[in-house]
């Protein structure tokens, strides 16, 4: 036991972090914020129950259920270190976290029951809490990140492992032969003042990133086709608005319109021909590369921007494109739904052509139509 007596104050810390946490949580979870916000917010929770029990408990009992409190404390660290690596995508390793938390628990177990020698065991329990923290030191020290604030988060969290470790080595040193913090009372409100602190400005760090991660994704929902999940046209103008400020290269443009459409939404309904958007869409995806872009820019007419590319180059993908989209037909339920699409290139390698380039390509495209549909018409 920590405290020499219980009081109405000793309870401050417990009762503003199990706040803190419980009202993060709602938060999140209303909101449907970042995953890494709701786990941070079940860390606040678990360690406000551990130091609760740490107050309140006598100290007979809390040498009873020291293994219990710790089990808790330990995996509120866990939880918390989970929300920073998902922060910093930084791969979680549950399997250490466990191994970890299975070894602390029993030495604090051991250290209790078996063999009590209580500053031993506070700093078992410092040490353990930086490990968790860092237990993936190597990426965790050589992740490079765009943010200021994931770069300050991971110079607090190395921070607060050095802290836990700083703090044990304290509490450890002032403990007196009952297992108190003696007549040194401000060291241990000092240690509950800096818990405080230090939750509110992990808390502080965790909802300003989970903000940032919902405003992208709220612009990256504007930039989004909701039925198709490619670009729409506001995405791709600010995609060619990208293009504009990067070197010259050469640019192909896919002007792409699905034959027929019309008479498929006609005979089976538009149910079926959403599901054919979705169905090419995903064919579309399949056959260009990653720096590639697709956007539907209508109905059922769609853009492809294929960057850095010679001209065969481009031509084997629209062809590969057209090939799959006419051997792959859509089965829903027992109808066989056989598709084929007309394609329009062209090509420019300045932002002064794009504009020309489209309209040729649509001009191409319109060609396409007029010679039979399912082919390709080139500049």
């Amino acid at each position: 036991m920590l405290t020499p007596n219980f009081t109405i104050y000793s309870l401050l810390v417990p009762i503003i972090m199990l706040s803190l946490g419980i009202t993060t949580l709602i938060i999140s979870r209303y909101k449907s914020l970042a995953h890494y916000l709701s786990a941070y917010s079940w860390a606040l929770v678990l360690m406000s129950v551990s130091i609760f029990l740490t107050t309140v408990l006598s100290k007979d009992a809390l040498l009873h259920f020291s293994s219990a409190v710790a089990f808790i404390y330990f995996l509120s660290c866990i939880l918390h270190a989970q929300a920073v690596y998902e922060r910093l995508r930084i791969p979680f390793s549950w399997q250490r976290c466990v191994y970890l938390l299975t070894l602390a628990t029993f030495g604090v177990y051991f250290l209790t029951a078996v063999y009590p020698y209580q500053p031993l065991r506070i700093l078992l329990i410092g040490f353990a809490t930086a490990a968790f923290y860092l237990h993936r030191p190597i990426l965790f020290l050589q992740g490079d990140y765009a943010f200021k604030i994931d770069r300050f988060l991971k110079i607090f969290v190395v921070s607060l492992a050095s802290i836990a470790i700083l703090r044990a080595i304290l509490l450890a040193s002032f403990l007196d032969h009952d297992g108190f913090i003696g007549h040194y009372e401000p060291i241990w409100a000092l240690t509950q003042l800096l818990l405080i602190f230090i939750n509110l400005v992990s808390l502080s760090v965790f909802v300003s990133c989970a903000i940032l991660d919902l405003v992208a994704k709220l612009k990256l929902d504007r930039q989004l086709d909701p039925l198709t999940g490619l670009l729409n046209r506001r995405g791709l103008d600010e995609h060619l608005e990208r293009i504009s400020a990067q070197p010259i290269e050469n640019h192909a443009i896919l002007m792409a319109d699905l034959d027929h459409f019309k008479a498929i939404n006609d005979h089976y309904g538009h149910h079926v021909g959403d599901l054919v958007l979705q169905h090419i869409s995903q064919i579309f995806k399949q056959n260009i590369r990653e720096q590639d872009k697709v956007s539907r820019v209508g109905g059922e007419e769609f853009v492809i921007i294929l960057h850095n590319i010679h001209a065969d180059a481009a031509l084997k993908i629209a062809d590969r494109i057209r090939q799959s989209i006419e051997e792959t037909p859509l089965v829903e339920k027992n109808h066989v739904i056989y598709l084929t699409i007309s394609i329009g290139v062209s090509f420019f390698n300045t932002p002064e052509q794009i504009e020309a380039t489209f309209l040729e390509a649509d001009q191409l495209l319109y060609h396409a139509k007029e010679m039979g549909r399912n082919q390709i018409q080139v500049a």
